[in-house]
């Protein structure tokens, strides 16, 4: 399925930190898949090796779709300035294109 998928990498001052982001971002997240066009999928993941790490994985069926849930969150507050991401903070987009994947010869 192609769209746009969005990996944001956070890291909390502590374990203690992360928890109650993961607990709030788990919530928001089941708001947005629920309230939000184009939001297909989200997935948070906690580091087992450095648990005061989060990721989070969305899947966007476009980036007009992604645009529109961003101007969302800066608007309440909660979402990325463009152009100035939290130190702690990583944010990458992908465009994901469909096609095929080679295939292995035999």
């Amino acid at each position: 399925m192609a769209g746009v998928r969005l990996i944001v990498q956070t890291t909390a001052e502590s374990a203690e930190g992360a928890e109650e982001q993961l607990k709030a971002r788990v919530e928001r997240c089941r708001k947005t898949e629920a309230e939000e066009e184009g939001c297909i999928q989200y997935e948070i993941f906690r580091s087992a090796m450095n648990p005061s790490k989060l990721v989070l994985l969305e899947h966007w069926a476009s980036q007009e779709a992604l645009e529109k849930h961003l101007a969302l969150l800066r608007s309440s507050g909660a979402g990325p300035r463009p152009g100035a991401a939290p130190a702690n903070n990583a944010l990458e987009v992908y465009e994901q294109k469909p096609g095929e994947l080679p295939r292995p010869r035999p």
